[in-house]
């Protein structure tokens, strides 16, 4: 097959964890591959829930679930399938999806056939990430405590071109300071286990490094805390559910200021 492997791996694995994600107990998930014309199609074929024909325009959207009342409480952002679309546009790739509820799902990844007897060339998209120096990449330093939530951020960014770090607590992130200096951004979670807040890493890992860290601060809580902080030109605070332009647009915005 013609394309970069690194990113058609993770582009499988959003879509397996999305199918194990949706298939109860006792289902079935599987992966298969078969030549066609000019092409290798991957599919991921679940017995799991299915998507409704009038639900397949949107789970591509980064905070959508299937069959999840916008009210009830999600598991995690949801990401999986927006960065499969980021990936695919990156690499110029097509998925097919055919779905039929209580039934089941299939993802079918059409990928082009590669010529043995030619080098195989990357991606332009790909290249021109690659291009640039990893020592010049912004560092950010991601504190979450939801590993769905923390992973796909991760790729996510990975996917536009950060280094990133990615803890679970204070702790973790000021030993990611002790160990890296200082991140030219910091992206945290307002609410964090064991009655953490995102403004005591925020304060701690400023003090640590010296520095005026640039920071965003993901929150669902509504309450006067929050609205009322103290106006910081490094902060900027973004309210959930945050798509992922949305965050990518808050940091340019950090980096430049």
């Amino acid at each position: 097959m013609h394309s970069d492997p690194a990113l058609v791996e993770q582009i499988m694995k959003n879509l397996l964890s999305n199918a194990i994600k949706y298939t109860q107990s006792g289902g079935r998930v599987l992966l298969r591959g078969r030549s066609e014309s000019g092409s290798v199609r991957l599919e991921v074929v679940d017995t799991g829930i299915g998507i409704a024909a009038e639900q397949l325009a949107y789970i591509y959207d980064e905070f959508y679930q299937v069959d999840v009342p916008t009210n009830s409480s999600r598991e995690g952002y949801g990401l999986g399938l927006s960065i499969v679309q980021r990936l695919m546009r990156l690499l110029n790739l097509r998925l097919e999806v055919s779905s039929e509820v209580g039934k089941g799902s299939v993802f079918s990844l059409l990928l082009p056939l590669g010529q043995s007897q030619r080098p195989i060339k990357q991606p332009t998209a790909v290249l021109s990430t690659e291009r640039e120096s990893p020592a010049r990449r912004p560092r950010v330093l991601l504190v979450e405590d939801d590993p769905g939530v923390r992973d796909a951020t991760r790729m996510l960014l990975g996917v536009e071109g950060y280094r990133v770090r990615a803890v679970a607590s204070l702790a973790e992130a000021l030993q990611s300071a002790r160990e890296e200096g200082a991140p030219d951004l910091l992206i945290t979670d307002y609410h964090l286990h064991d009655g953490e807040l995102g403004t005591q890493v925020i304060a701690a890992l400023r003090e640590k490094v010296r520095a005026e860290v640039r920071a965003v601060l993901v929150t669902g809580d509504t309450s006067t805390v929050v609205k009322h902080m103290p106006n910081d030109p490094h902060l900027r605070i973004a309210s959930k559910p945050i798509d992922a332009e949305q965050l990518l647009t808050l940091l340019k915005d950090l980096l430049t200021a």
